[in-house]
């Protein structure tokens, strides 16, 4: 490691040959703490950001910079860049952004302005960090999780000659509970059984329910030709989102699991699209009621689309609930592993560097930048 040869420099320097034992070990130790804590300063430069309609924007040069990636050939017809088994692919003028081929919707497009890229902040700190270094996303000891079956009763959700809704997400959750309690977790069904709850009533389940997380299970309804997996956390704080089921505002409050909600997403959806082989709708962002005032990280996952013949029937075969339910098991399983009894890595530092660690909690060490958009 860096630190070690350092400190073997910095020891070197001294003369610790004729020390005795005890005391030089603990020299060198302190020796290693120093070189240690040199190496964070020395962390990679200023971020500059640019304010260009009212959203703030980091040049995409600097955010390769800070992950160390390089460019790499990657996605068709997508720019590319990448290190080690992590690619990213993305395209000016778009919000479709990939990670390993797994399509994410960014808040706001890529633009160009004076010949380079820019993300926008909030993508940056909100999605993208969490995404590729979800190892420091903070979710304590997570025990038990809510798995809420959407609709029931009367509201049967989205309804065709092949399926009902309703009885397509009962069905899986019922599959997913005994898969997560041979995992050893609590589950807490908000229904087990075809009967209806109000939106709020779901919420009141999970904000009640200690050191857990909150899976909303539904499938899609749309034109016969569509069809894929998606999955929906909720939008950031001061983004806009076309999903909502009720009026909405940009300026409503997110959450406190922004990070935790994507990397819950992502641990999910990857599993579901890759074992599956569905088509990949991606990670979105909403203002779906269930998502909007839980206090718990949370996602709404829709598996498929009950309105295509094909997977229409697939959806309510044991075959492909059993399959399904293994892949949002599996999900949690990782999501648990990488955050586990973590605490949150991030912190605000001074302005002017960008030191690792500093992106989850929305805070980007930056300058100003002008812009004549």
């Amino acid at each position: 490691m860096v630190e070690w040869r350092t400190a073997h420099l910095i020891a070197n320097a001294v003369d610790i040959k004729r020390m005795k034992k005890p005391l030089r070990a603990c020299l060198f130790a302190v020796m290693l703490l120093i070189a240690s804590m040199a190496k964070l300063h020395a962390a990679p430069g200023k971020w500059e950001v640019f304010s260009i309609g009212g959203v703030d924007y980091v040049r995409l040069e600097d955010v390769w910079r800070f992950y160390g990636f390089t460019k790499r050939d990657g996605r068709t017809g997508c720019i590319s860049y990448g290190a080690g088994d992590r690619t990213v692919s993305l395209r000016p003028s778009r919000q479709d952004f990939y990670v390993n081929n797994y399509r994410y919707i960014l808040s706001y497009p890529v633009i160009s302005n004076d010949n380079s890229l820019l993300i926008s902040a909030i993508d940056m700190s909100k999605l993208v960090d969490p995404v590729l270094r979800p190892r420091l996303t903070k979710s304590g000891n997570i025990t038990t999780v809510v798995l809420d079956p959407g609709h029931g009763g009367h509201d049967a959700g989205a309804v065709s000659r092949y399926a009902r809704e309703k009885d397509c997400n009962l069905a899986l959750g019922l599959k997913v509970r005994r898969k997560l309690e041979a995992a050893g977790f609590k589950v807490v069904m908000t229904r087990d059984k075809d009967f209806f709850l109000t939106l709020g009533e779901r919420v009141a389940i999970a904000n009640r329910t200690p050191n857990c997380i909150f899976v909303s299970l539904h499938h899609n309804s749309g034109g016969s030709a569509a069809s894929g997996i998606e999955t929906f956390t909720l939008a950031p704080h001061g983004t806009t989102s076309p999903f909502a089921r009720t009026r909405r505002t940009e300026d409503l409050a997110g959450n406190n699991q922004d990070s935790e909600n994507i990397a819950l997403a992502t641990a999910i959806h990857s599993h579901s699209i890759k074992k599956t082989g569905a088509i990949d709708r991606g990670i979105q962002r909403a203002r779906f009621s269930v998502l909007c005032t839980i206090k718990r990280p949370a996602i709404l996952f829709e598996g498929g689309f009950v309105t295509n013949p094909q997977e229409g029937s697939k959806i309510s075969s044991e075959r492909y609930q059993d399959m399904l339910a293994q892949c949002i098991c599996d999900g949690i399983v990782r999501y648990t592993s990488n955050t586990k009894n973590r605490r949150s890595s991030y912190r605000q530092t001074g302005s002017g560097s960008a030191r690792a660690g500093a992106l989850h909690s929305g805070y980007i060490p930056h300058t100003r930048g002008s812009s004549s958009h």
